[in-house]
């Protein structure tokens, strides 16, 4: 599969279900440890930007990578957890030392950043979701191409990079 490093820009990480569902009730709607491993894969050493619900959802620092929150609110983050109040700014601010920060979701942040994304690095789970909440926004087939994709050894997952054409 293909790094961050050989395509430097914003790159989001996100894990899909049927109908695009990214989310149910504040969380993930599945459980694939193969995915949070991958999840790790791809985001350790980089900058992360995140909404405030998908950091409520790790609800902890994540070892070896830097988070930036976007909430409109004031928050009380552990020390080394940066807010901002909105994505651009967390988006400008992780660029001004990674040079492949990644975009983390939730759907807010993804839809407010995807167009500045260069790289998807996308988990499709075969897990139907019926009463999902939250959605990865629509992308334009013909802006992206896949440039790699492999089958999970859990048997629900498909890796997926799509970079911007």
């Amino acid at each position: 599969m293909s790094d961050l490093a050989d395509r430097p820009g914003p790159q989001i990480v996100v894990a899909v279900g049927p109908g695009e569902a990214i989310g149910q009730a504040g969380g993930l709607p599945w459980s694939a440890p193969e995915d949070l491993s991958h999840f790790r894969e791809i985001t350790m050493g980089h900058h992360m930007v995140m909404g405030a619900t998908t950091w409520a959802s790790i609800g902890r620092p994540l070892p070896g990578r830097h988070i930036i929150v976007v909430s409109k609110r004031d928050l009380d983050l552990p020390k080394g957890i940066q807010l901002v109040h909105s994505p651009a700014a967390g988006l400008t601010m992780a660029e001004e030392v990674d040079e492949t920060p990644v975009i983390a979701g939730g759907r807010a942040i993804y839809e407010a950043l995807l167009a500045k994304a260069v790289r998807i690095h996308r988990t499709d789970v075969a897990v139907e979701v019926p009463d999902a909440d939250t959605f990865f926004p629509p992308t334009k087939a013909k802006e992206w191409v896949e440039v790699a994709s492999r089958k999970g050894d859990d048997p629900r997952l498909t890796f997926r990079v799509l970079d911007r054409r």
